[in-house]
């Protein structure tokens, strides 16, 4: 476990993890048109492969989760940085579709071995008290990844070229497998378990408040990957402004800082409807005044609202399960990202004034769920 002296690193190192390897998520959604040109292929299969990278992402998170429980929650994470930088620099090297769908598909597998144990590597490694700090560090570092991954990739794409997008992040996760062999204590010898990984799956999802926590996370990085698709896709305006529009939103990243106070004076379902509330506010009111202006100040409430709202779920699912919080925080990484798989491929069928109707409804829609637990926690109090 980390000393008190040595938790500054461990802080530092696990949140930098965060950003950078959620930041694949996003790296194509400003690119799409670019790649699809250089190759000479619609754009559709460059969406295709965005979809398969978060589809295998998300399977990647339950089986390198089960294999945490053979070899041990560092050796996957650690290890799974060595490989996520091997399959990235492969992503550049693509040359047709084919290649394209296998190397992004191959990326998101491997990068998924971060995010499937590192909420239990932090129950294991780091002293009670500072747990949820790191917790909500790493969400934060997720979500930053939401919009830093767009910035460098189209940055570096209107720098060099879109290959270089993939070869600066290869090196990054090189960099961040050293520091973390190096720096990262050993977790605790795996304990093998009887029951069937997929059988303690079934019974959280049976768990009627979890499975309304989860239809909820379902939604959280569909509703900001569906936003920025079609916000890249239909946006007007000069690449500078796009630009800026993308970059505000780091502002709204940083409440996630403060949810742990907000969750102190309000508790954790008031928290979380005044996230969804924000963000029915938000999407809403993009949908009237969809100005520049309009758009930079709501994009800020709107990446607030989810800031706040991706750790109180996180809280409530803790909350929720017991004994089971790492492997309820494991389905709920899946979830997460089986939702965000999905996002590209349907808001391509809608327009950018449909997709804000279609995420003001979601919110609408999650207000819903958020006060069925309200009145189920004060039925079961």
């Amino acid at each position: 476990m980390y000393s008190k002296a040595n938790l500054p690193t461990g802080f530092v190192l696990l949140t930098a993890c965060a950003i950078l390897v959620a930041s694949n998520i996003y790296t194509l959604v400003p690119i799409y048109g670019i790649i699809a040109k250089d190759l000479g292929i619609p754009a559709g299969d460059v969406v295709l492969a965005g979809s398969l990278f978060t589809c295998f992402y998300a399977c990647g998170l339950l089986s390198l989760g089960m294999l945490s429980s053979y070899t041990g929650l560092r050796k996957v994470l650690v290890f799974g940085l060595l490989a996520s930088a091997l399959a990235t620099s492969c992503v550049g090297l693509s040359s047709g579709p084919e290649s394209l769908w296998i190397t992004r598909s191959i990326q998101g597998f491997t990068l998924a071995s971060f995010a499937s144990v590192v909420f239990a590597y932090s129950y294991d490694a780091f002293p009670v008290k500072q747990r949820t700090m790191l917790v909500v560090l790493i969400n934060t570092g997720f979500l930053i990844a939401g919009i830093f991954g767009q910035l460098v990739s189209a940055f570096l794409t209107a720098w060099l070229s879109w290959t270089s997008v993939f070869h600066f992040f290869a090196v990054c996760y090189l960099i961040l497998f050293s520091l973390a062999f190096l720096l990262l204590p050993a977790s605790p010898a795996p304990v093998l378990e009887k029951e069937s990984m997929f059988l303690v799956f079934r019974s959280l999802l049976r768990n009627p408040y979890l499975f309304k926590c989860y239809l909820v996370s379902f939604t959280l990085l569909f509703s900001v990957i569906a936003f920025y698709d079609a916000l890249g896709r239909f946006f007007t305006g000069s690449e500078a402004d796009l630009f800026l529009i993308r970059t505000v939103g780091l502002i709204g990243a940083c409440v996630s800082l403060f949810t742990g106070k907000l969750i102190e004076k309000a508790g954790e379902i008031k928290t979380l409807a005044a996230g969804l509330a924000a963000g029915a506010a938000s999407v809403s009111a993009m949908a009237l005044f969809h100005t520049n202006a309009g758009l930079i100040i709501f994009s800020i409430l709107f990446v607030s609202s989810i800031s706040l709202t991706i750790p109180t779920v996180i809280t409530l699912i803790g909350t929720f399960a017991g004994n089971n919080r790492a492997k309820a925080l494991s389905l709920y990484s899946f979830i997460l990202l089986s939702g965000a798989s999905l996002a590209p491929g349907i808001a391509s069928f809608f327009g950018f004034f449909d997709v804000l109707l279609l995420l003001s409804a979601i919110f609408t829609g999650n207000l819903g769920i958020c006060y069925l637990l309200l009145k189920g926690r004060t039925v079961r109090s």
